[in-house]
């Protein structure tokens, strides 16, 4: 019977020994390392989260993830994305964003018709809304030059603003300031109002720098922006809720597709006249662009003639 014990805590204490080199050297569960794969139809709240673990539950290989695969938001349909070379990369530091408008319909015929076109994708998108979130970026680091330009008042008079009816003068040059950075803009005459438009695979972004004129012009309210970006739905739907402060009988189809056709020569020479330079009110716009100053000639003192 001694015997028998004394086999048997020999056995206990090298069963022991062995549990306790086990637990010492098993690998420990990494808490920064794998992170739990999300499927694709997941919420996009859900997407690129790293799952909370407690330190007795390790992830199975089906279930883990490679440390160094970043997660990428794949919409059902859609082809998963290519990796991002530097060289596709938009140059958002210089203010150049042509990258961001691959296949953008720029230029064309003078007098090219112009109809409002949706959306044309079959799946949601985010190519468009981040397409607009860079335009809006780019209208506002422009909207400084061209609300200087239009009050020197080459179109309606000194100290002209963006709140009036200054469509010919507002448009072409916050075109010009566009395609400066690489943003595919049209310019388009309308029955009788001049905006500017991309047209762009995903849909139509429409951008009207003087679109506070039709609600009261500077009597108009706060909501209205100086300048609109977005699509011709988002358009239609800021006419629709500022029905009571609209000045103008006329609806989105009518002010801004009735007989509307592109104006590629006259953005063409505007943006001649801002590189050939001289004139005042294109002085902004120049320095805008980064052009050096032009001579501006000083204007003669009327003289009196004596015969």
């Amino acid at each position: 019977m001694r015997l028998l014990k004394a086999f048997v805590a020999v056995l206990a204490a090298a069963l022991c020994a062995s549990a306790q080199t086990m637990r010492l050297t098993a690998p420990v569960p990494s808490f920064a390392a794998p992170a739990m794969a999300i499927p694709a139809f997941a919420p996009a709240a859900l997407q690129g989260l790293t799952p909370l673990l407690s330190p007795s539950i390790a992830l199975s290989p089906a279930l883990a993830a490679p440390a160094q695969a970043a997660f990428k938001l794949i919409l059902p349909g859609n082809p998963a994305p290519a990796a991002p070379s530097a060289a596709d990369a938009p140059d958002f530091e210089a203010g150049h964003y042509g990258a961001m408008f691959d296949g953008a319909a720029v230029g064309g015929p003078e007098g090219e018709k112009v109809s409002p076109r949706l959306v044309a994708a079959q799946e949601a998108t985010l190519r468009l809304p981040l397409q607009a979130a860079v335009v809006r970026g780019a209208v506002e680091r422009a909207l400084p030059a061209l609300r200087e330009s239009v009050a020197l008042g080459s179109w309606s008079g000194p100290h002209t603003t963006l709140d009036e009816s200054c469509c010919g003068d507002a448009a072409p040059k916050l075109a010009a300031l566009l395609r400066a950075r690489g943003i595919p803009a049209r310019l388009v005459e309308a029955e009788f109002h001049y905006y500017v438009i991309l047209d762009l695979p995903e849909g139509q972004l429409v951008v009207d720098p003087t679109i506070r004129q039709f609600f009261g012009k500077k009597g108009a309210p706060r909501s209205v922006p100086a300048v609109f970006v977005g699509t011709i739905g988002e358009l239609t739907n800021l006419f629709h809720h500022h029905a009571p402060a609209k000045t103008t009988r006329y609806d989105v189809h009518r002010i801004y597709f009735s007989e509307a056709e592109t104006r590629e020569e006259y953005l063409r020479k505007t943006i001649a006249d801002i590189h050939l330079g001289g004139v005042r009110d294109l002085e902004p716009l120049r320095r805008e662009m980064g052009l050096p100053p032009s001579a501006i000639p000083k204007a003669e003192r009327p003289r009196l003639l004596v015969p």
